[in-house]
């Protein structure tokens, strides 16, 4: 420490310890001509009595640069015929897991005299919490020093004993101490948004960022919250350790536990992820920070900002011939643009191809042209917004007729079954497989039950007569030939019981 650079009062304070420093030196030596004479002499207890006021300090090098007026130590002398002596002092800070403390009395002469009650500030007792005056010990040694010299949470007793100058014996007895506390303020903890979070665009005026203070108000300090948003990056998977690295999009200081991100502030970008976290400081009158764990910063949390396009509410495919389909939907608010997607269902790792015509806003139907006859086929609408599309888009089954569907008749066809057809059985019938009838209907299953030629189950057709309305039909005990030709039985209608 540059005493030096001390008020007045330490100035001047110090100019005299050295003063008597130099004369129990010189004294000490034996060299003539000096001033100070030392006599052996033996003086009574000495009472101490040492008052702390808070706020406590955390950081121990702050403890030797206290303002005067927290620290106090009254010294007194009880018997009253002594006209003079000298003090040293010895400072103990202990608690249950860390003791630091003067190794031996500093050599700074304290007079006192008889009945007399001394009086000494932290200007005065800044030598003392030196850390070249200190040694540290117990459980939380360790922590302390790779903390930075930081004080554990824990009761504290801080006291000063009394040593006869002369003759080195301690003359306190029953010193009281200061107790205080510390307990070291949590950083604090976020609300909202959750983590993980997703917001959409659009979808609210601003976003509410907000947080709960984990460390205890105290009048003496201020309270600021910084807040902190960052932007990650693809492909950057140490966004929580690295976050002081990553791309500030907005800062601020306030001093409300929450921050209302509106339109006035740097846009987000839909599709984007991005990060926050909060810094809690408090600042006293006398510039004094408050003590917060890890420099008062909460968690780094994540969330993503996306745009809320939705699927089409309602798609229906109607005017299925042999080759066309019209496609008709409802269209969302959200929507700008539309890509028209099919192919032939029933093989997942199939090509899906793009209708060729830019659909628009507004835009709510398309023809499917040039489709093969007899062949089911698979479709989604996907939704393009202003900076998405949707997701999870339904996918929607139809199957065009036979060629020669357009002459068929339902009912009036007696024979149910056509023992001129191949008679070698199908193994298997499922979902999406497609039965040709002897007069010309095509069904796609829905589910079937059984093996090797006989099977029940459901499934769909269309019918040109009704508008290609499709017609949802059941099968029990039906053959079917290695051709996924019906060869006997009959597809009956569920709602008219009408035979096909």
């Amino acid at each position: 420490m540059n005493f030096l650079s001390l008020p007045n009062t330490r100035e001047y304070h110090w100019k005299k310890t050295m003063a008597l420093l130099s004369g129990l030196f010189l004294s000490f030596l034996g060299i003539p001509g000096a001033e100070a004479t030392i006599q052996a002499q033996t003086i009574s207890p000495v009472s101490s009595r040492t008052m702390l006021q808070a706020p406590y300090l955390y950081q121990w090098h702050q403890w030797s640069q206290m303002p005067d007026d927290r620290l106090h130590l009254y010294l007194r002398l009880l018997d009253t015929k002594v006209e003079n002596a000298t003090l040293f002092l010895r400072m103990r800070m202990v608690s249950d897991n860390l003791s630091i403390e003067n190794a031996r009395p500093l050599p700074i002469p304290i007079s006192i005299s008889g009945g007399e009650e001394v009086y000494l500030d932290a200007g005065m007792l800044a030598a003392y919490f030196l850390p070249a005056h200190v040694q540290v010990s117990g459980n939380a040694s360790r922590d302390f020093s790779m903390n930075g010299g930081v004080l554990p949470d824990g009761l504290y007793q801080l006291y000063f004993e009394a040593y006869e100058a002369q003759s080195g014996s301690k003359v306190s007895l029953n010193e009281i101490p200061s107790m205080f506390t510390l307990l070291a303020g949590e950083p604090p903890f976020l609300n909202t948004p959750q983590a993980e979070d997703t917001i959409y665009y659009g979808r609210q005026a601003s976003i509410r960022f907000q947080w709960i203070p984990r460390h205890l108000a105290t009048p003496a300090f201020q309270t600021e919250y910084h807040f902190e948003l960052a932007e990650i990056p693809q492909g950057v998977s140490s966004w929580e350790e690295y976050f002081h690295t990553l791309p500030l999009i907005h800062q601020e200081q306030t001093g409300q536990t929450f921050l209302d991100y509106g339109q006035t502030l740097p846009e987000l970008i839909p599709g984007t992820q991005y990060a926050f976290r909060v810094q809690a400081s408090g600042t006293s009158a006398d510039g004094e920070q408050l003590y917060i764990k890890n420099n008062g910063y909460s968690e780094v949390r994540r969330f993503y900002f996306e745009e809320h396009c939705p699927i089409v509410p309602q798609l229906r495919i109607e005017n299925i011939s042999s080759t066309r389909a019209v496609v008709r939907w409802t269209e969302p608010i959200e929507a700008q643009s539309y890509k028209l997607q099919y192919r032939k269902n029933g093989k997942p790792d199939a090509h899906w191809f793009t209708y060729g015509e830019e659909l628009m806003q507004g835009d709510t139907e398309a023809v499917l042209e040039d489709l093969e006859p007899s062949t089911g086929y698979e479709c989604k609408l996907i939704v393009q917004c202003a900076y998405s599309q949707s997701k999870n888009d339904i996918v929607y089954r139809f199957t065009t007729l036979s060629a020669d569907n357009a002459h068929l008749d339902c009912g009036n066809h007696p024979n149910s079954s056509n023992p001129d057809r191949d008679q070698t059985p199908l193994e298997s019938l499922r979902k999406f497989d497609q039965v040709r009838t002897a007069n010309g209907f095509v069904f796609e299953i829905e589910e079937a039950t059984g093996s090797d030629g006989m099977f029940s189950g459901s499934g769909y057709t269309h019918i040109p007569l009704l508008s290609n309305t499709g017609v949802k039909v059941k099968f029990k005990n039906v053959f079917i030939n290695k051709n996924y030709e019906l060869v006997s039985g009959t597809f009956t209608a569920e709602t008219d019981k009408g035979e096909l």
